[in-house]
């Protein structure tokens, strides 16, 4: 009994002692320091993969929105009944209203020409251009989806239709300038 009462006591002085042992304490506020930095380190940049993956998300589900819309476009196209943009009477023509979101993780869409390099929009539509679509994302990467129909801006039929980020109820219209036919979004 002598035995484990005697290690009772040097169990209790070890406990007591490191309970009221200060050596440490001093160090106590720079480690707290340094962990909420590293914590702070740590959110930041869980933050900044989370803004990169939904941004990642908007771009995908914008491809397929995009797509839906070139594939009505297409339709329109290929259905025929252009309006003649040149006879002001000529109110007849294929329409078509349609919802479309640019997320902000695009940074800008061209229908019918290609952006330039310097991030200029651009001003005048390309005819071996006018059936592809450009995108650029977030990042700077420049994506294509080629059309079969073929794009312009009204009123003369010469320009690129650009969209930039936000949501847009869109007319698309099928229109003609006895030269050529173009589906036009406004």
């Amino acid at each position: 009994m002598l035995i484990s009462i005697h290690n009772f006591k040097y169990h209790n002085d070890i406990r007591h002692s490191m309970l009221f042992d200060e050596a440490g304490a001093d160090a106590l506020p720079m480690r707290f320091v340094a962990a909420a930095v590293l914590m702070g380190i740590i959110v930041a940049l869980s933050a900044t993969a989370l803004a990169d993956l939904t941004r990642d998300a908007q771009v995908k589900c914008f491809y397929g929105d995009l797509s839906v819309l070139e594939a009505r476009a297409s339709a329109i196209y290929q259905q025929g009944g252009a309006r003649d943009v040149s006879d002001v009477w000529d109110n007849t023509g294929t329409k078509e209203i349609v919802t479309f979101n640019v997320p902000d993780g695009v940074e800008c869409v061209v229908f019918g020409a290609m952006l330039p390099q310097e991030g200029v929009l651009p001003i005048s539509a390309s005819p071996h251009e006018s059936n592809i679509i450009y995108y650029t994302t977030y990042q700077g990467v420049t994506q294509t989806l080629p059309s079969k129909a073929r794009y312009a801006a009204l009123p003369g039929l010469d320009g690129p239709i650009v969209l930039m980020p936000g949501s847009y109820e869109l007319t698309l219209e099928l229109v003609t300038d006895r030269s050529s036919t173009y589906i036009t979004l406004y």
